[in-house]
């Protein structure tokens, strides 16, 4: 269980903002750090089309009570005046034919939620998703495009300390 809740907290870490800045990285005191990436960045924006495309797989997954899946996330999108800010919910689970989960991170740029909310998903607004078969990081489509633009360095790091394993 600590395993988990440490590796949520890298995986929060990689919150993106779409605005009208180039690609940086605030840093938070006590928070994890957030990625800003331009709306027009075309390896994220490919990564949130095949997130979409492939969301059946998510669903398929979660309904499917396998037990070898688990720690099941989605990432949504909530507008701002800056373009918009996409936000891990976890703990998803599927009810009366939504997806409720609950904001796993500090938002920066909304107001529209919390830390710790209970939400149910907008479809429309989704950005990625994933869960753990087996140890297994499946989805996580933005996640794998941040950590390909990290040196090898930064990579082996990110890897040590999120304990996702990517296929």
């Amino acid at each position: 269980m600590k395993r988990t809740l440490f590796t949520f907290g890298v995986i929060f870490l990689l919150v993106t903002s779409c605005n009208q800045n180039s690609k940086s990285k605030t840093i938070r005191e006590g928070e994890p750090d957030v990625y800003n990436i331009n709306s027009s960045d075309s390896k994220m924006n490919e990564a949130i089309k095949n997130a979409k495309k492939s969301f059946d797989l998510f669903q398929n997954a979660l309904t499917s009570k396998n037990p070898d899946f688990e720690y099941f996330s989605i990432k949504q999108k909530f507008d701002t005046p800056q373009g918009g800010e996409h936000i891990w919910v976890q703990d998803i689970r599927f009810v009366n034919s939504q997806f409720v989960g609950i904001i796993g991170n500090e938002p920066v740029n909304t107001n529209e939620v919390s830390l710790g909310d209970t939400i149910t998903i907008d479809k429309n607004k989704i950005s990625d998703w994933m869960y753990f078969d087996k140890g297994i990081t499946r989805g996580g489509f933005t996640i794998k495009v941040l950590r390909d633009q990290m040196t090898e360095e930064e990579q082996k790091s990110f890897d040590l300390e999120s304990g996702l394993l990517f296929e």
